[in-house]
């Protein structure tokens, strides 16, 4: 189970996808679970994550499933552990979790995950704040990801 996390709009569903297309490739079979955020208003969610990963939508080796958090705190969803579980138990070789975009505190995918990978942009705020955010505290693996924009070396550091 390997958990990508980070801010919203870092990059999570494109490193998704390209993991999903270099699993793919070792003939690894390969669940996803992408974590929308639902509305505090009207209670529904876009489920948009799976755009970004369309290029894999007719692939039998695949199986990706947007939920909402539906109000759920942490990053992911109340039934989020029971859906691993069963992803497991049908075989799948990888099972993806991609959390909702977190903020500092929302550190649920830690327990949940064998390899958390949290994902870090420049310009996505400062040293300051990196330092504060429980999330950085969680990851096995540390992603720079839009390492071309400036700030980079900084985010690195």
């Amino acid at each position: 189970v390997v958990g990508v996390t980070g801010s919203p709009g870092v990059g999570k569903s494109t490193l998704v996808s390209a993991l999903i297309g270099a699993w793919r490739e070792a003939g690894l079979r390969v669940a996803v679970l992408a974590v929308d955020p639902s509305s505090p208003f009207s209670g529904g969610a876009i489920l948009g994550d799976r755009v970004r990963m369309a290029d894999h939508a007719l692939d039998d080796g695949v199986y990706i499933r947007s939920v909402a958090t539906r109000g759920h705190l942490g990053g992911l969803t109340a039934t989020t552990g029971a859906a691993v579980r069963l992803l497991e138990g049908l075989g799948f070789d990888v099972v993806l979790v991609e959390t909702v975009g977190v903020g500092q505190a929302e550190v649920e995918i830690a327990g949940l995950a064998d390899t958390t990978l949290l994902l870090l942009a420049p310009g996505m705020g400062d040293g300051i704040q990196a330092v504060k955010a429980g999330v950085v505290e969680i990851a096995d693996v540390y992603v720079v990801n839009k390492a071309d924009r400036p700030g980079a070396d900084s985010v690195v550091r």
